[in-house]
């Protein structure tokens, strides 16, 4: 069964805390992603994203430590249950936060896979401007 994954990454310039927090904790999520966010909390706990007037997202947190945050998808639209999405925190040279994000686990590059990149890659720069500057931006409002 192929496995194809979608992959973004941005350069963020603040602190590391600070954007592992706007992964992992409720008031995080809410401001660059979308309205309605729910749950949360460690390992085996779960998330649900629920997009006004679409989908709604089901993500179990399937690891979470300073380096490495991971989710995956448990109740969703189309092919995306069972999709994992994982997001890397490293370092660069001039002090940023190198996030590298990965969707993982889809089984064909049609319909969705293609909606999802576009989705994910306007996420990640939601993310980068809510952690650098404190703009609220969710994705759908």
């Amino acid at each position: 069964m192929p496995n194809h994954s979608l992959r973004h990454a941005v350069n963020i310039a603040a602190d590391h805390g600070k954007v592992h927090n706007a992964l992992t904790t409720l008031e995080g999520l809410k401001a660059w992603t979308m309205a309605e966010v729910s749950g949360g909390g460690g390992v085996g706990s779960k998330w649900s994203l629920k997009y006004p007037n679409g989908p709604t997202f089901i993500w179990e947190i399937a690891a979470h430590d300073d380096h490495e945050i991971a989710w995956k998808c448990v109740e969703g639209p189309g092919e995306s249950k069972g999709t994992t999405v994982t997001f890397n925190l490293g370092k660069t040279p001039h002090g940023r936060v190198h996030l590298s994000f990965d969707h993982a686990g889809w089984p064909h590059q049609e319909g969705n896979f293609a909606k999802c990149n576009s989705l994910w890659g306007m996420m990640m720069h939601h993310l980068k401007g809510y952690v650098e500057k404190g703009k609220v931006a969710p994705a759908y409002s």
